[in-house]
């Protein structure tokens, strides 16, 4: 009587272990979902883009794996909650991290804002040396024209790096475009006044 009584219990028991184990973990779902919406708002996509989608492929796999299991007759999420607890502890870890970054590519934009200025300045000198004889004045032209161009990228982009919840990261990106078309111009300039005989 006490082994069946015993045997009730132990079966009641692993029922509910089973029961527990084949719930669909929705709230820690939920809680990986509103965390990565949450790290979104606070520009953790556009500061740790590896990262952010990363946890964002982990959420879609994951959601698939959710439909995988409950094709099978023992079912079991505990992985699936622990793998979304994962990714909502990271979200906010990442979230957490984004002012420190930002402020990290702040500093990035204001020296890379003074290397290109510094650029300009260079440039728009070499123009006055550069030749101006028949044969170079059409190339003269055109890097004036190439060089008003990147000035007025440049104007726009310090501009945009004084607004208000700027995206640091673009703006970097348009300076590093910039700066790589302000080497080449100054190159080709120097290029011109060496074979022209002129003194750098």
């Amino acid at each position: 009587m006490k082994n069946r009584f015993f045997l009730i219990i132990a079966t009641v028991f692993a029922a509910a272990i089973i029961t527990s184990c084949a719930k669909v973990p929705q709230e820690a779902l939920d809680a990986a979902s509103a965390a990565l919406e949450q790290a979104k708002t606070v520009q953790t996509d556009v500061y740790f883009p590896v990262e952010f989608a990363a946890l964002n492929d982990s959420l879609a796999v994951m959601l698939q794996n959710i439909e995988t299991e409950k094709s099978k007759s023992a079912k079991d999420f505990k992985a699936i909650k622990t793998s979304a607890d994962a990714i909502a502890a990271k979200a906010a870890e990442l979230a957490g991290g984004v002012e420190a970054k930002k402020a990290e590519v702040k500093a990035e934009a204001e020296t890379m804002m003074t290397d290109v200025t510094a650029l300009v300045d260079e440039a728009n000198a070499l123009i006055l040396k550069a030749p101006k004889g028949k044969g170079g004045a059409a190339a003269l032209a055109e890097i004036k024209d190439e060089l008003g161009v990147i000035e007025a990228s440049l104007a726009e982009t310090q501009a945009q790096f004084a607004e208000e919840g700027v995206n640091y990261m673009a703006v970097v990106d348009k300076l590093k475009a910039a700066k790589e078309g302000l080497s080449g111009l100054i190159e080709e300039l120097k290029e011109a006044i060496t074979k022209a005989g002129i003194k750098l």
